[in-house]
């Protein structure tokens, strides 16, 4: 498995069925379309997360990937996407830095969702 840190950037994922992951992301997930190519790509979004997806060429090695995104309340992420479909209960795993958040997506993509401490303080005094 192969991490990336995406933070504001898109994670770019390869996927053996494009379509069946456009419709996990979309449907079991809640991401919106933004832009498909069919058979080629999709570019999906929810909220400030975005994520490309790629049809894996045949002759691609089967990989997976993990990302790191940053958002901008991680409860709320937490109670929407572990009550989708085959996703397990995960806790939140607080750290020094922050608050990370992980799951699986339906090609074993590992996505580590992650608010940071300044941020989360930040967004606690708002309240």
């Amino acid at each position: 498995m192969i991490e990336v840190l995406c933070a504001r950037t898109p994670a770019v994922l390869h996927s053996p069925e494009l379509k069946r992951a456009l419709a996990f992301y979309r449907d079991a997930w809640g991401f919106a379309v933004r832009q498909q190519v069919p058979g080629v790509l999709a570019i999906l979004t929810r909220e400030s997360v975005t994520v490309q997806l790629w049809q894996r060429r045949g002759d691609m090695a089967a990989q997976t990937f993990a990302c790191r995104l940053l958002v901008d309340n991680i409860e709320l992420w937490q109670l929407a996407l572990q009550s989708a479909p085959g996703q397990a209960a995960q806790a939140l795993t607080e750290e020094p830095w922050g608050t990370e958040f992980g799951l699986s997506d339906c090609d074993g993509n590992r996505l580590l969702l992650v608010q940071s401490a300044p941020h989360k303080l930040g967004r606690k005094a708002r309240i």
